[in-house]
């Protein structure tokens, strides 16, 4: 394998001989060029360059004529700088030789005539030296490479961790920060606030209303959309300094640092929701949306410990909008602290409240308004709790249906309720058969084993279910009406007859109530409260009633307090009613009293 060439140039003919001779034994493995003059030598190295051979040994003469040694090499050296060169001279010229050494990087001179030894040693050392230089330069590149793909290695593994940092700290769908970098920041405003009492902050929890619905009726494609959507707007409404955070589900939050006062707050949830005032267009859908927002301020005057007490009661605030009619924000303060403490004791005394037997029954008779005949009950639920006493289902209810508990209170009240008209049906064997109604809740009505349930409370309890009536409210119903005619047909395939509670409180499709063969249509009180002196109030009723007649439906108006709307009812053919005309929701033993004297009820309003 040739290991490149080496050129040797003289002007005397017999000592380029001579040379080649010795370099032959010498430096095995490598050609030999020979040039007789400096212009040759610059040739033969062109064309070896141009070849990209390796010249790893020039040997030179000192003087030649047209252009010396030294002259030569430092050419040379421009294009070889790593090349060995070696100069020979004569005796006489070795003070020439040692005066150009600096200049043409010489790195040895041998006098001629030379010793052979001395070549020879000189000849390998010089070869040997650049072999090293190569090998060196080799490990030089190997190790600049290495280095290079380490730095590339690390830069790749900084952008990884600084990805991986980012994703946990935001959310993938809208970009935006989600709750664990929101709770960082809320908490190093927790602390700001402590050493710096001029400091507020305001945090206001967001809430899209009827988002489900959305995301039902045109698929999660579109939701996923309006989020990002509203997102985008919801930062057009916030200064740089703010924080806008997602949650998850339809549920955001935003962190405003550095503000003023309350008002700043205001301003900034007013804006908010003005912002959702234009519809989206989402793949040729225009969709409208609005959202609930609870606002928190902090301040030196609210002590909060951490950033998740902070956002609970931010959350609570937001639901305290919701129900107050949505598309509105609600400011959080004390007594909502208050109602919230006492919101919380409820919820984790519910499930207790089951097993220790306290809640109980009640009974509100339902009468025919024409003989005031007793012809069923309405079943009430009532909490008796050890240290709070008497709690309003008003209070308890909206909680159990938050935290799913409606669905075991439900199953209890449907199983208790049977169980006791049953009892009652042997305990006064002479009395015509009496209906109960209980009131269903969405949660129960969406289970998919609810006629199931209701099929082993019968069998279980003997009650006969034509006189069991189901109430369920228009707005259950309606959220999906498919799927609500499929359960109601089950149903009442049972016997179970059904009604459908609060009407014209709700949605009032027309368009579905015929489909859905209900038994029952009640008024909401709300109508009847008025009936006696609102000419409105009277045509709604009296469209009611036609419309129940027309669908083959019983009528039963709630909430009937006074003689005045019984009269007006009755003119109005309303079949059957209960309030407090008659009598309020009664315990078992007076539901009993009642059964054993078989009175007609419209003479024993209290």
């Amino acid at each position: 394998m040739n290991k490149g060439t080496i050129i040797c140039v003289d002007d005397e003919r017999n000592i380029l001989l001579s040379l080649h001779d010795s370099l032959s034994q010498i430096a095995t493995g490598y050609a030999i060029e020979l040039a007789e003059s400096g212009v040759a030598a610059l040739s033969i190295i062109t064309e070896l360059s141009q070849n990209k051979i390796e010249v790893p040994l020039i040997i030179c003469d000192r003087a030649m004529p047209e252009m010396d040694g030294a002259t030569l090499l430092t050419q040379l050296h421009q294009q070889f700088p790593k090349t060995p060169k070696i100069l020979i001279a004569e005796l006489t010229e070795i003070s020439h030789a040692i005066q150009a050494s600096d200049r043409t990087h010489l790195y040895r001179y041998i006098t001629k005539p030379w010793d052979e030894t001395d070549l020879s040693l000189t000849v390998r050392e010089a070869l040997r030296s650049y072999e090293q230089a190569k090998q060196i330069a080799a490990q030089n590149q190997t190790l600049k490479q290495m280095h290079l793909e380490l730095q590339r290695e690390i830069a790749n593994r900084r952008r990884a961790e600084a990805l991986l940092v980012y994703d946990a700290l935001h959310d993938t769908l809208t970009g935006l920060p989600n709750r664990t970098l929101l709770v960082e920041r809320i908490e190093q405003a927790i602390r700001t606030v402590r050493y710096d009492s001029t400091y507020q902050f305001a945090v206001l929890f967001i809430d899209l209303d009827r988002f489900k619905i959305i995301n039902d009726s045109l698929g999660h494609t579109i939701g996923d959309e309006l989020l990002v959507a509203i997102s985008t707007r919801f930062r057009q409404c916030l200064r740089n300094t703010d924080i806008i955070a997602r949650l998850g589900g339809d549920e955001f939050a935003i962190l405003l640092e550095g503000i003023q006062d309350t008002s700043d707050a205001i301003q900034i949830a007013q804006r908010l929701l003005e912002s959702l005032c234009t519809p989206f267009n989402l793949k040729g859908h225009t969709v409208a949306a609005s959202a609930s927002i609870g606002v928190v301020v902090g301040s030196s005057s609210t002590t909060y410990d951490s950033a998740a007490d902070l956002l609970r009661d931010a959350d609570l605030t937001m639901y305290h909008a919701k129900k107050t009619g949505r598309a509105c924000y609600a400011l959080f303060d004390r007594q909502l602290h208050v109602q919230t403490l006492k919101l919380l004791k409820i919820q984790s005394d519910l499930h207790q409240a089951l097993e220790r037997q306290e809640f109980i029954l009640c009974y509100q008779p339902i009468v025919s308004l024409s003989t005031g005949k007793l012809i069923g009950f309405e079943a009430l639920v009532r909490w008796h709790h050890p240290q709070q006493g008497s709690i309003s289902p008003g209070e308890f209810i909206s909680v159990a249906e938050e935290t799913g508990f409606i669905v075991f209170l439900g199953e209890w009240v449907l199983r208790e309720a049977c169980r006791q008209m049953h009892q009652w049906q042997l305990q006064f064997p002479l009395h015509s058969p009496l209906t109960i109604s209980v009131n269903i809740s969405g949660k129960q009505f969406s289970q998919v084993n609810f006629v199931q349930q209701i099929e082993q409370i019968l069998l279980e309890t003997g009650f006969d279910a034509h006189l069991l009536k189901l109430e369920i409210t228009e707005s259950v119903l309606m959220e999906n009406a498919q799927s609500s005619t499929n359960m109601l047909n089950q149903l009442q395939a049972l016997g179970i007859r059904l009604s459908i509670d609060d009407f014209g409180t709700g949605y009032s499709s027309l368009s579905y109530l015929h489909r859905l063969r209900l038994d029952t249509l009640k008024i909401d009180r709300s109508f009847v409260r008025d009936v006696d002196r609102s000419v409105e109030q009277i045509e709604i009723i009296r469209t009611i009633i036609a419309l129940a007649w027309n669908l083959g439906m019983d009528v039963v108006a709630e909430g009937i307090e006074t003689k005045k709307q019984l009269f007006q009812l009755r003119s109005l053919k309303c079949e059957y009613g209960q309030g407090y005309l008659f009598a309020k929701p009664l315990d078992r033993a007076a539901i009993e009293t009642l059964l054993s004297q078989d009175l007609p009820l419209q003479y024993l309003s209290q």
